[in-house]
């Protein structure tokens, strides 16, 4: 007798939170100033890594200090790499930092670092926050949101600027039929309120838009439920696009481009085109998690009913062996 599943929808849980604050600053030229690399919603942390990108004809950084999140808990190790001249037109910094020894980790909210600024041209920047990578005691990653921030240097009217700083889907790989969840994170680095609408793109092509309302200096997330029915097997570019509002005249930063997702078979977890024992192994590995186990693994979620379960296991075992 063949089992019967109810199909479960797809839910959106919160991550850790890496955040430049403040989210928008306005200095002169010549000043100098400080933005803060926070963290929040995190639990267990035990080590972290960030990259910041900025304009270096804009502003320079001139030191990055460790904040008091991990060394409140115990001694810690900082690195640091500020590179102002990173390439021709962005400086970079690169910091992390980890606990030493065992059974000790930071959970809640708290700074990570602070970055200090020379503000040197008018001009705006952004403080684009990448590549952030949490990790437990056990090596194991922590699901995290990057959020960038904004500088503005120099004298001038009120404006109108939208800035998408985040682009985040649930899933790497998503079965063929079965929703994935993708996030985009929008500031309004302007001076008034905005109605506006963002567009999920794929491969380039507009596939769902929403609208928003927001205040000046606010973010907003919009979640976008993708649906793979109907789309062809294969890796798919995702990016969030704010449409310009009237009068915005800065539109570089309207787009951002996350990643890759991969669409196949039901079971693949790890998008080789196959459902396989390598598959077994990844649900295996997190089998009986949600997304807060740390060894949390959200392609094996193959039902997205937010656990990691015997029916993820029915369902790869009953595709086991296909391939694409």
């Amino acid at each position: 007798m063949a089992a019967s599943f109810i199909f479960m929808p797809s839910l959106v849980f919160a991550d850790a939170t890496v955040q430049v604050t403040p989210s928008i600053t306005n200095v002169n030229v010549g000043t100098v100033f400080n933005v803060n690399v926070t963290i929040s919603g995190v639990s267990n942390l035990y080590a972290w890594e960030f990259r910041v990108y900025f304009l270096n004809a804009i502003i320079n950084c001139t030191a990055t200090t460790e904040g008091s999140f991990l060394s409140s808990v115990g001694s810690t190790v900082f690195l640091l790499n500020i590179t102002n001249n990173f390439n021709s037109t962005y400086g970079r910094v690169l910091a992390a930092c980890t606990l030493l020894g065992a059974g000790k980790s930071a959970s809640g909210s708290g700074v990570l670092a602070t970055l200090t600024f020379n503000a040197t041209s008018n001009g705006s920047s952004n403080l684009d926050l990448q590549e952030t990578k949490l990790s437990d005691i056990n090596s194991q990653s922590i699901p995290n949101t990057a959020i960038g921030g904004r500088v503005r240097v120099g004298p001038g009217g009120a404006i109108h600027d939208l800035t998408v700083v985040n682009v985040a889907s649930q899933r790497k790989t998503v079965g063929k039929g079965y929703p994935d969840n993708i996030t985009v994170t929008v500031l309004n680095s302007g001076d008034f309120t905005e109605t506006f609408n963002v567009t999920l793109r794929l491969n380039g092509t507009d596939t769902m838009t929403k609208e928003s309302t927001m205040l000046s200096g606010a973010y907003v997330s919009i979640i976008f439920t993708w649906n793979t029915t109907g789309f062809a097997y294969g890796v798919y570019n995702i990016s969030g696009y704010a449409w310009p509002v009237v009068n915005e005249t800065n539109t570089s930063d309207n787009t951002k481009i996350d990643g890759l997702v991969t669409v196949t078979l039901v079971g693949d977890i790890n998008g080789d085109g196959s459902v396989d024992i390598y598959d077994a192994i990844q649900l295996a590995s997190a089998f009986n998690t949600n997304p807060n186990s740390s060894n949390w693994n959200p392609n094996a979620d193959l039902n997205s009913d937010g656990t990691v379960d015997i029916y993820d296991a029915i369902t790869l075992a009953n595709n086991f062996n296909k391939h694409l």
